[in-house]
Formats: C-alpha cells, structure tokens, sequence
C-alpha cells in the first residue's frame, strides 16, 4: 500500500477517497495513519446513517463525504446529505471539526445553497461540469456565480 501511495503522491494527488460503504474500519484507521504520514487528504465517503455512525466513531478523520447516491438503486436524492447533518450526528461533527464534503445530485446553485444550509462546506461534483462544454462555465452554472480566481 504503501509503495501505491507514494506513487499516487509522485503523480500530484492531493487526497484519497475512502468509500465506508467497502471499507472495513480497521482498514479506514490504518489508511487515513498513511494519509497523514504522506501528507495526503483522505476524503471518507458514507451513504447512510450506519455508515457515518461508523465513521464518526473513528479518530482522526477530517473530511466526510455525504454521497447522496444509493449504491444499490443508484437513485439520488440530495435530502440525504440534510438527514445525516441533522441531530446528534450534525453535532458531533461540529465538535470533531469535520468538514463536511456533498457529493452527487448537484446541479444547480439552488442544489449548492440546500447542501450548504444543511452544513457542507465543500462539494464533489463530477457529471454537471464534465457533461459541459466548457467546464468554466459549467462551474459557473453550478454555482450561479463567476468563482473564478
């Protein structure tokens, strides 16, 4: 694993996603260690409530990716990232100080702004900028606004 990192880091990678959902936790603590020794983020995606009990029980996590795609249907449905932010959960990542990443279904900005007032700081998105022309102005349409730098 630890040859495969280097490599992954010798090729510009920044971060790893860790998929909860295949990932015993054993396995998510020993590769967020390696993260950390390589100077690598390690995003930890989870789907449900039982995956993100699982992961808020783990230390040393900074980001958790909500992935708002059922990996058994593949149905999306963006309210899945307010229902695993809401309660107790919502509060232990407050006090964990876990940024939170929303992944999946976001397409416009009325997408973005639901996520965020529900608590992510961050987003993955892949298919409504890469089944765009121009990814500037598909960054642009997600977001309602020039983010340009």
């Amino acid at each position: 694993m630890l040859g495969k990192s280097t490599m992954l880091e010798s090729k510009g990678a920044d971060a790893i996603l860790l998929i909860a959902a295949v990932l015993p936790d054993l396995d998510i603590k020993y590769m967020i260690k390696i993260c950390k020794l390589l100077g690598l983020a390690a995003l930890v995606e989870v789907h449900d409530e039982r995956e993100m009990d699982r992961v808020l029980e783990i230390d040393g996590i900074e980001l958790v990716g909500i992935n708002n795609r059922n990996l058994g249907t593949f149905k999306v449905d963006i309210s899945n990232t307010k229902k695993l932010l809401e309660g107790e959960r919502g509060q232990r990542i407050l006090q964990k100080g876990i940024t939170v990443v929303g992944e999946s279904g976001l397409f416009t900005p009325v997408d973005i702004a639901y996520v965020q007032e529900a608590g992510v700081k961050a987003v993955l998105v892949g298919e409504s900028i890469v089944k765009q022309k121009d990814p500037t102005s598909g960054i642009t349409q997600l977001f309602g606004k020039d983010i340009s730098l």
